[in-house]
Order: structure tokens, then sequence, then C-alpha cells
């Protein structure tokens, strides 16, 4: 695609560049055709090409400025049984070709991703366009799951579970209602979720989905602090079941091991909201290396939500947990696996559902 050509708005500005790289993938032998919508503004309502012993292939037509994988199957539905079907959109992400491949459609994109199949006459065009979407401006949401509100929702995706509607969502993860829907567009765009007819939340696929949390979070990760507790980890803990004003909760092997305990605690971390003051309660003492205590303060409050007691202290969620576990400075990949395989095989004792009614998908 050059990238001096301008964004296409209209469908049928989008439908036009599609056929234009169709025509440039195809013999000089090989026409297309189409049949016009009533609404010039709209694309065409059929695609026809023709081979050079006049053969014709005929697809239905369907214009989008975007499709999401979610999108795909009740857009196989359009077409009626033995119609090929044909999907045109401003950008196809790579997510979104397999799923349309996998539905055997017909696509193109205009910045040149497109696949053209028929069985008579006998055609296959491939071609491949942008790996990620041209005109995705500063203002559009990056695709990536970083920041508060990704984590707002990404928490509330593992916690609760699904069907969900969006406003049950937003209330669930406390972000804002844009936020919370371009969260969820980028995760079913991904794979990561599934979505309903009418945009809600179908399933979700947890476990990848923080996975992918945990390991896109990182750059943006707030600063542990190292510190050494004087009289061990087991007084410090012992400490803690006493202590009261502070905000804080213990997360990665400390909220693990009332659950799927891997391996005796050498390490403990915990999110505080004032490392300074909380620290100090504690009489830990700052360390530059060899540090037994990570003390890091969030850069979302959503690592507090949830928060469970046990044994007289505080810990974040499973889910809050098992990402800390992946990515954080107490990061132990076997330990995380080993919650993982706890958390799959008892997840009603840590997904909860959410509350009815109004919120109803």
């Amino acid at each position: 695609m050059n990238e001096a050509e301008s964004e296409p708005e209209r469908p049928i500005d989008i439908f036009r560049r599609s056929v234009e790289i169709i025509e440039e993938n195809l013999p000089a032998t090989w026409s297309l055709s189409t049949k016009r919508s009533p609404d010039l503004s709209e694309a065409p309502l059929r695609l026809d090409l023709r081979s050079p012993d006049g053969s014709v292939a005929k697809f239905g037509v369907y214009a989008a400025h975007g499709v999401l994988s979610s999108d795909v199957p009740g857009i196989a539905d359009r077409f009626p049984a033995g119609q090929s079907g044909f999907v045109c959109a401003k950008y196809l992400s790579e997510p979104v070709r397999r799923q349309l491949d996998a539905h055997a459609l017909s696509y193109a994109d205009a910045t040149g991703n497109v696949s053209l199949t028929a069985d008579r006459p006998a055609v296959w065009v491939r071609g491949r366009g942008a790996d990620a979407d041209p005109w995705r401006g500063p203002g559009r949401p990056s695709g990536q799951l970083s920041g508060d509100p990704s984590a707002r929702v990404v928490r509330a995706l593992a916690d609760f579970a699904p069907p969900l509607a969006i406003t049950a969502l937003v209330r669930l993860a406390g972000a804002s209602t844009g936020a919370t829907y371009r969260v969820a567009q980028t995760l079913a765009d991904r794979e990561l979720v599934t979505r309903l007819p009418r945009g809600g939340i179908a399933d979700v696929n947890w476990p990848k989905m923080l996975r992918a949390w945990a390991q896109e979070s990182v750059a943006k990760a707030p600063t542990p602090h190292g510190f050494h507790a004087p009289d061990g980890l087991e007084a410090l803990f012992g400490q803690l079941r006493q202590l009261s004003g502070h905000i804080y909760a213990g997360t990665a092997s400390v909220a693990a091991a009332p659950f799927a305990r891997y391996a005796p605690t050498q390490r403990a971390h915990f999110h505080a909201d004032n490392v300074d003051q909380f620290a100090d309660a504690l009489g830990l003492r700052r360390v530059e290396s060899g540090a037994d205590v990570w003390v890091t303060a969030p850069l979302s409050p959503s690592v507090f939500d949830r928060i469970l007691t046990r044994d007289g202290i505080r810990i974040v969620a499973p889910s809050q947990a098992y990402a800390d576990l992946l990515a954080g400075p107490d990061a132990n990949e076997e330990a995380a696996d080993y919650l993982l395989s706890w958390m799959i095989a008892n997840e009603s004792q840590w997904r909860r559902a959410a509350s009815p009614a109004a919120d109803r998908p």
C-alpha cells in the first residue's frame, strides 16, 4: 500500500479499494463486475468473477470499516447456503483473517491483504498487505494490554465468570465506558474473549489473557523497592497479622501459597499504597541487592480489587498473583504454572458470578 493513500471512509470506497487490489493480483484475462446497491454510497450487493472461458463465480458482499474475530460467524451467516461470501474492510488483522479463512470467506482490505477463492471457475488469489492498521492514530487504542484501563478490565474478566454485558463489565472493572469498550475490542480482536451479538462478553480465555496482560504490562510496571526483613519472613508475617491502617496486599508466592504452595517462600512481594510508610511500620531495611522483600506502589489500584485475607494476612486475588508470578520482581515461571493448574482445577473457588438482573447481556 502506498503510504500516501488516504483512508477510505464510505463502504463504497472500501469496496473499490479492495477490488483494485484484487485486480492487481488477477491475470489480465480475468475480469470483475458488480451488482450495484440501490444506495450508491453502499458497497455493491454482489461481486462477480469471470474467467476466460466465460464461467462466473458469484460472491455476496459484506463491507465494513472494521471486523473483529467475534464478528466473523455472524457475517458468515449472512450469506445463503451455497453462496460464496466476500468481506472487505479498511484493515483486517491477522486473527480476523484466520477466522475468515476458517469460515471459507474470501476477503480483501484496503492495505492489500487479500484472499479470493472459488471452485468454479477454479481460482485462488492471495496477497499480503499491512501487518498493522496504518490508520491507527495516536488517539486510537494501541491494541496493547497495558495501563490502568487494561488492568481493570482484564482483572474483572478473569475474576467474574461470563456471560457479561458491557454495562456489567464497566461496573465491575471501574473503568470508563469508552475505555472498557476499547479494551474489550482489543481482547476480542486478539481472540482472548468471545463477544455476544450485542457486544457483551460470552466467553474468556482467561489463562491466555492473563499471560498476555502480564507480559505486555512489564514495560509500564511499577518500580520494585528492595528491602531486608531483619528477623526473617516468618517474623514479618507475624507483624503483618497485627498491622492496621495501611493499604497493602501480598502477591506472587505470598498470595499463591494459601492455594497452591509451590515451595517455601524465600522472598515476599507486597503491593502497598505508600511504600515508605509500609516499610517503616514493619522495620524493613532498604537494600540495593539481596532483597528478601519487594514492595511496589501499583500504578493501577486494581491490584487491591477483591483482595482476600488468609491467616490474618491480606493477599491479592489469584488472578493478580498469577500475573505477578509471571512478570513481577518475584517472578517464577514454574510457580506460576503450578498456581495456574490449581486455578483451572478449582475455578469455582476463585471466579465469581456477576450480580444478576440489570446487567444481563
